[in-house]
């Protein structure tokens, strides 16, 4: 005969498993707005039977049953749908924040409407214009410098709004850094605890929410790959490194960078290795601060510095109301600090390289004739490992015209033009590997008699006679004279836009005036009276339709309108792409609330159920317990 209080175990038992679900029920509904928090589910399995089938046990119907327990409470979630969420989360976070800071720079520059750099340069060139009109006038002359102003001030607002963009973005990078290092530091916080819990036979539901709730965040900021092939350790990767191994961090540093004005770079702390990063918003932040921000800076410098240099070109030789002449309209200042263009880029205290900017030749040419002499030019073009070799080779049957259009469609790093005195002009470009070397010619050599005889810029042809940056001296190897040099500006040209003191302080030497040339040399040295404006009229077509070659762009308004265009491709792409992965977020999340997201009706179906189960195991026990009563009190034994 079996026990008489084994019905009680059973029913205990039962009350017992079903107050457990009830529970388990009640943490699910109080947790239905948690996004993260993967619904619980209590399994339940019958307890093992008696008897084990054997010889010796007693002589009863064995296999009888004991009632129910508890086997584990599992959360419902699915691995798949979680790693592409992390997936997609770096790739949502990279284009957003690519989104946010492009965004940014469009309302810098404020195109197409609104006080822009492309209105000012119109307005600054209309001025020009309407001077050659009435160069007599002071009036003109004084809306001449009005507008020159409010360019230079413009111009300046915009570099500055860009570097305080880059500053911010830098910013970032730092917050966002610290921040990677203490959700690695909570991740393995959790790890520890969730091991010490399934090592006890628990299932840690709620920390593994929370761990998966940071891997995501985590995510956002990184591309992490995660590794969970190992039950007692989950391992995390950026690239091929690991972050995080079960309990150990490897931490990321953030350190300095001397060549890019300090800004700072990531580096793994125990190796001192570059930390590589494809995706995620620290990744968005470093090419926007290092690539995208940087060029739109160099676009700006650049505009600024041909549009300066090409106007004190022509205005030094032209003359003012006073008569005055070789005077610069804008002030710039250069790199070096002596007439040699001598610079020190070590810190030794010892110069160590030549920065020319453009040099002109001495002689006027028609640049639609065939020069009639063969050979070949050199040039050395930056490229991400040092300096590639360039080959503009010219034969006797070439033009000028067709020359230059060779040598700036090689992009060389050096652009070739006809000045307005139709001499030959070299100048160089934005170094985009290295914007310290921005705006200096490399390497000039020529092996015939193009860029020597026949224009006036070098001394001599070959290897010896060559233009090398790398050397002191260099500027001695240039035939033309000091005022058609221009060494290389300080960093950041649009960052200084003033005119010159002279014609600041005395609008009477703006030089409307080409002059005549007396002596038939071919050069205008002498006053054409007060109502001659030509030299303004040469002005404003250098600013507008002369191709006098801003980058590798051939006009003031080709090289704008790039720079807008690629801003604007740029944004839209950014925009687009993080629109799709947006919608793609959305679906995944759909996907997995619809596996783990908490459904109250069917948690108030459960609760019922659990509440009618707990009653009749209570009932049960109810009922065994007068069965008991009978028999102790009433059976009168």
């Amino acid at each position: 005969m079996g026990s008489t209080f084994q019905g009680i175990e059973i029913g205990k038992r039962g009350l017992s498993v079903h107050q457990q679900a009830i529970q388990t029920t009640g943490h699910n509904i109080s947790n239905a707005d948690n996004k993260h928090y993967a619904r619980q589910r209590v399994v339940m399995n019958s307890m093992d039977p008696i008897y084990d089938p054997a010889f010796n046990r007693a002589e009863v119907p064995g296999q009888i049953g004991q009632g129910v327990k508890i086997s584990e409470i599992e959360r419902v979630r699915d691995n798949f749908i979680d790693d592409r969420i992390i997936d997609s989360s770096s790739l949502k976070e990279y284009w957003g924040k690519k989104n946010d800071y492009l965004y940014q720079v469009e309302t810098v520059f404020n195109e197409p409407t609104g006080t822009t750099l492309r209105s000012m340069m119109d307005q600054f060139w209309s001025s020009w214009e309407d001077l050659s009109n009435y160069p007599e006038e002071t009036a003109h002359r004084a809306v001449v410098q009005e507008k020159a102003e409010a360019l230079g001030s413009r111009m300046e607002d915009v570099y500055r709004k860009l570097s305080l963009l880059r500053d911010q973005s830098n910013r970032e990078i730092e917050a966002k850094v610290n921040h990677l290092n203490t959700v690695a530091e909570n991740i393995k916080s959790l790890n520890e605890k969730i091991t010490k819990s399934q090592a006890l036979g628990d299932n840690p539901n709620d920390l593994l929410d929370r761990r998966d709730e940071l891997l995501q965040e985590l995510a956002g900021m990184a591309d992490i790959t995660i590794g969970r092939s190992d039950e007692d350790e989950l391992m995390v990767f950026i690239g091929q490194q690991i972050l995080i191994q079960g309990q150990k961090v490897h931490k990321i540093d953030l350190v300095g960078n001397p060549n890019n004005d300090g800004l700072l770079d990531l580096k793994w702390s125990e190796t001192g290795d570059t930390v590589l990063l494809r995706k995620g918003s620290i990744q968005a932040l470093y090419e926007i601060r290092d690539r995208i921000l940087v060029e739109k800076i160099n676009a700006v410098d650049a505009l600024a510095i041909n549009a300066m240099d090409v106007i004190n070109e022509i205005h030094k030789d032209g003359f003012g109301l006073n008569g005055k002449t070789n005077v610069n309209f804008f002030e710039q200042r250069a790199l070096a600090t002596n007439t040699f263009g001598e610079i020190d880029t070590d810190g030794d205290g010892l110069n160590d390289k030549t920065a020319v900017f453009r040099v002109t030749g001495r002689t006027s040419l028609d640049p639609d004739r065939p020069i009639g002499i063969s050979g070949t030019m050199r040039f050395l073009k930056a490229s991400p490992g040092g300096e590639t070799e360039i080959l503009v080779p010219y034969s006797k049957d070439d033009t000028l015209n067709a020359i230059i259009k060779r040598i700036n469609r090689s992009e060389t790093g050096v652009v070739a033009y006809m000045s307005h005195d139709n001499q030959l002009a070299l100048k160089a470009t934005t170094n985009p590997h290295d914007k310290k070397e921005n705006f200096m010619i490399r390497h000039l050599e020529d092996s015939g008699e193009l860029l020597v005889g026949l224009t006036g810029i070098l001394t001599a042809s070959g290897v010896s006679g060559s233009f090398d940056y790398r050397k002191v001296g260099e500027i001695n190897k240039f035939q033309s004279n000091a005022q058609d040099i221009t060494l290389t500006p300080m960093y950041h040209p649009s960052s200084f836009f003033k005119m010159s003191e002279d014609v600041r302080n005395n609008p009477a030497n703006i030089a409307a005036a080409r002059g005549k040339d007396v002596n038939g040399s071919g050069d205008y040295n002498s006053p054409n009276g007060q109502k001659d404006g030509s030299n303004a009229l040469l002005i404003a077509a250098a600013l507008r339709e002369k191709p006098v070659m801003f980058d590798y762009s051939k006009t003031t308004d080709d090289f704008y309108n790039s720079l807008i265009s690629r801003l604007g491709t740029e944004a839209r792409e950014a925009k687009q792409e993080y629109t799709t992965q947006n919608e793609l977020m959305v679906e995944l999340e759909n996907m997995r609330q619809s596996v783990m997201g908490v459904n109250l009706d069917e948690e108030m179906a459960n609760m019922v159920q659990f509440q009618q189960s707990y009653n009749a195991s209570a009932r049960m026990i109810s009922t065994l317990n007068e069965m008991l009563d009978t028999i102790i009190n009433r059976l009168g034994v």
